[in-house]
């Protein structure tokens, strides 16, 4: 692999990779490789997953579609120089930001979201001039094999390098210099390979997208018929496997029943068939990665009282909604990352405020309510959220999205997804004689008024 990294920093050290030029014709090429093999991204999507073309096209290929476009439209404005105001003590003089990139980057994808979040960051950080290492999952090895073939036939490795082959490979990676580091995946594999970068004696600037408990709240004065769709639909997007869901809903005891009357129905709406009296689970619902995953949801569920689903099949499980569990249960240990919803009641908001805000800040946060919405976004930390609505905030370009604390570091999205990628160097052009002489000795009471004038001191 370090032959690889030489590769492409001998390459990046020749400036090719630099100009407008270059950089908006390799996102054109992206963008038209995306769009030449869709069907073969839709039925690799297919075997990995039983994703319908629907939702394939929703939450993967239109998505990254719609960041390429944007990156593509928005490039030549957001490489330009940007001129700066330069204080009194400098003049004569300009000042100016230049964007330039890092070098080479190291891209880690995940596996829940395979192709958005491969495609999003790599084009991301080619927007900015760096070449990539691409790093796939080999949970999906459909669509990892897949990118993999298409995309080393389209680019040079020494500009865009795709592995996904083994573990022993990443643990590789991670020991290996790079100039900028992207991972989506895990908290507990952010902290190896930050462990391990460090370890090496790099200070390496990366961003990582994580994860965490991410909470959902439902106050008595919310509509809740419209809170039960718009959380049904966040939770069980993708089966549950989104970074992004709402990991528990705490809902003010009082409208729990009816909450959980009207989440039951939408359920039974978006996810089963009836025949008869019996509903059967839609053969088009999303699997679960694995069966060591379905295996750990399944686990999650001791001690609580499932109110529906809770049954599983092969990579196939029930949409889930439980109750009866408290901060200790299982399923409240860890992030579920399942279709599995613990719906929990609360008395008093701001002794729930208090709780959540002794726990680790969450990826998302989401609240549904009038009352207490202004004051909740306020007093709960974490990297995004809603108010009436979930997991939304992710597909406006003009909102960057990204963690805090445990839950990460860093942010993309739109123009950010360039700025990410990018180093902002500062530089000041001084006239080559005619400047204010007031810095140079000997300094003498005048010279300090001059000082404090000119300053502001």
């Amino acid at each position: 692999m370090n032959n690889i990294i030489d590769l492409q920093r001998n390459y990046f050290n020749t400036g090719a990779t630099l100009g407008y030029d270059f950089r908006i014709n390799q996102l054109k090429r992206l963008r038209s490789i995306i769009r030449k093999y869709e069907p073969e991204i839709l039925d690799a999507f297919l075997k990995d997953y039983n994703k319908s073309s629907f939702d394939v096209i929703s939450t993967e290929i239109g998505y990254a579609l719609t960041e390429l476009n944007h990156i593509i439209r928005r490039l030549k404005k957001l490489m330009k120089p940007q001129k700066v105001k330069t204080s009194v003590i400098n003049r004569p003089s300009k000042g100016y930001i230049v964007p330039e990139p890092y070098g080479v980057s190291l891209v880690v994808a995940p596996w829940n979201y395979p192709f958005n979040l491969s495609i999003v960051p790599l084009a991301a950080a080619m927007s900015a001039g760096n070449t990539v290492v691409l790093k796939l999952s080999t949970n999906t090895p459909s669509l990892s094999g897949l990118l993999y073939q298409v995309l080393m036939q389209n680019f040079p490795k020494e500009y865009l390098y795709v592995t996904w082959d083994s573990t022993a490979e990443r643990e590789a990676l991670f020991g290996c210099k790079f100039d900028y580091i992207f991972y989506t995946g895990s908290p507990a594999v952010a902290r190896e390979l930050q462990l391990r970068q460090a370890k090496d004696g790099r200070l390496t600037p990366m961003t990582l997208e994580l994860g965490g408990k991410s909470p959902c709240i439902v106050d008595k004065d919310a509509d809740i018929d419209a809170a039960a769709r718009r959380i049904v639909w966040g939770k069980y997007l993708n089966a549950g496997q989104t970074c992004v869901a709402p990991d528990h809903v705490y809902v003010e005891r009082s409208v729990k029943e009816a909450l959980v009357s009207k989440m039951i129905g939408y359920i039974k709406e978006f996810y089963y068939n009836k025949k008869g009296g019996e509903y059967t689970l839609r053969e088009d619902f999303i699997y679960v990665v694995n069966a060591k995953a379905v295996e750990r949801l399944q686990r999650s569920l001791e001690g609580a009282r499932i109110l529906w689903g809770g049954k599983a099949k092969d990579r196939m499980m029930e949409p889930t909604i439980i109750d009866m569990v408290t901060g200790e249960s299982p399923v409240m240990r860890e992030e579920i990352f399942g279709p599995v919803l613990p719906v929990l009641p609360f008395d008093d908001i701001f002794a729930l405020v208090r709780k959540i805000k002794s726990l680790e800040k969450p990826l998302a946060f989401y609240f549904f309510g009038k009352r207490y919405a202004k004051m909740m976004m306020r007093e709960c930390h974490f990297g995004g959220g809603c108010i009436n609505d979930t997991i939304m905030h992710l597909t406006d370009p003009s909102m960057p999205f990204g963690g805090v604390g445990q839950s990460g570091m860093g942010a993309y999205h739109g123009d950010k997804s360039f700025e990410t990628f990018s180093h902002y160097k500062s530089i000041l052009v001084k006239h080559p004689r005619k400047e204010l002489k007031l810095k140079y000795p000997p300094h003498n009471a005048f010279k300090l008024r001059l000082l404090r004038k000119y300053t502001g001191l």
